[in-house]
């Protein structure tokens, strides 16, 4: 149904951590991305880059449109294919799963490494029983280190750095990734005054009390 997605990272979705958005063609689609895809557009990609998303579409009895799970990589969305093969896998149990890289979990399976799939999230002895036996043989091409994501052409600029720098200190804060993204934004579009993480987290606190005295 679908075979890639290219055009605008827009971030994560406020409905969920492990969902993303990417603008295409005036539309916004939202995206499920295993956490070391995850990880690897935190690295590489800031707000607003060109992304390119290799996806595929999961429609169920239970959903009535179809769920996009996105890539960086060919080889990448080419395992979770493999993953969602072996009975009882889903595709979100899979994405879950993938938070190493794939020759890592390829590697895994293939010594049958029984304790460290179990060691995956969403994934029990049992699961990983079901999965060394279905892939143990179907691995090899995943067991060399594939070609690494290239960085973004839009670099982050120092100021890209100072918001996620911000973003990543509220949430160990106790705030949910998108709260922090939209409490860091709406600061910085609007006070030309900040000029570093320490008046993010002072501005935004102050703001959050006073509009609890306010309701108050």
């Amino acid at each position: 149904m679908y075979a890639y997605l290219r055009g605008t990272y827009r971030g994560h979705s406020n409905d969920s951590d492990e969902v993303i958005v990417l603008e295409a063609g005036g539309i916004g689609y939202e995206v499920i991305v295993p956490p070391i895809v995850d990880q690897q557009l935190a690295a590489h990609y800031a707000l607003e880059a060109d992304l390119l998303l290799y996806v595929s579409a999961q429609s169920g009895r239970d959903q009535p449109w179809p769920v996009l799970f996105g890539f960086l990589s060919a080889e990448q969305k080419a395992f979770w294919q493999l993953l969602i093969s072996v009975p009882r896998v889903g595709g979100r149990v899979a994405s879950r799963a993938m938070t190493a890289p794939v020759e890592d979990i390829a590697l895994a399976i293939h010594q049958a490494n029984r304790a460290y799939l179990d060691g995956l999230p969403g994934i029990t002895l049992d699961g990983a029983d079901k999965i060394i036996a279905s892939l143990r043989k179907k691995v090899g091409p995943f067991l060399q280190p594939m070609s690494r994501v290239p960085a973004a052409a839009v670099r982050r600029s120092e100021a890209d750095e100072m918001r996620a720098d911000a973003v990543q200190l509220l949430m160990q804060m106790g705030l949910k990734r998108p709260e922090a993204q939209r409490g860091v934004e709406q600061l910085l579009a609007s006070r030309e005054d900040i000029t570093s993480i320490q008046d993010i987290i002072t501005e935004y606190f102050k703001a959050q009390h006073a509009r609890g005295q306010g309701a108050g």
